[in-house]
């Protein structure tokens, strides 16, 4: 067993909101986040820095906003394998297209820059539905 821990800077962007803390579960179970199953390790309040006890096994360490946005608004991070502590350092960054997700520090890996991308096409396609639909529905509001 080894500690894990995360620290979220305090920051004005999404300082209200409670982010989730997930990793890899590696028997099949737990809540699917970009084809990953996790299990929650806890939650983390805007400034909070909390340990957790994981195993030494290499697994990817997900933070989500909450369960509905859990596929495009999330940041992940690879653990290595080992037996050595781990502190991971983050803040919520301001984009709407992601619901200002949370964002691992000095984490440019080839998978979390996709990871970053993909969020960020999904945001687009769904502010867009969003608008069209608001749009839509004022418009045939207006024509009454």
């Amino acid at each position: 067993m080894r500690t894990l821990t995360i620290k979220r800077k305090k920051t004005f962007v999404a300082c209200a909101c409670k982010m989730q803390v997930y990793i890899e579960s590696f028997d099949g179970t737990g809540t699917e986040i970009n084809g990953v199953y996790c299990r929650k390790l806890g939650e983390l309040k805007n400034g909070e820095e909390k340990s957790f006890q994981i195993g030494d096994d290499s697994a990817k360490v997900f933070v989500i906003a909450d369960s509905i946005s859990k596929n495009y608004c999330n940041d992940c991070y690879q653990l290595p394998e080992g037996t050595e502590d781990i502190t991971l350092c983050g803040q919520n960054k301001f984009n709407l297209a992601t619901g200002n997700a949370f964002v691992f520090e000095n984490n440019h890996t080839p998978e979390a820059v996709e990871n970053r991308k993909r969020n960020v096409r999904k945001g687009v396609v769904i502010l867009v539905v969003l608008f069209v639909v608001s749009f839509i529905v004022g418009f045939l509001i207006g024509i009454r």
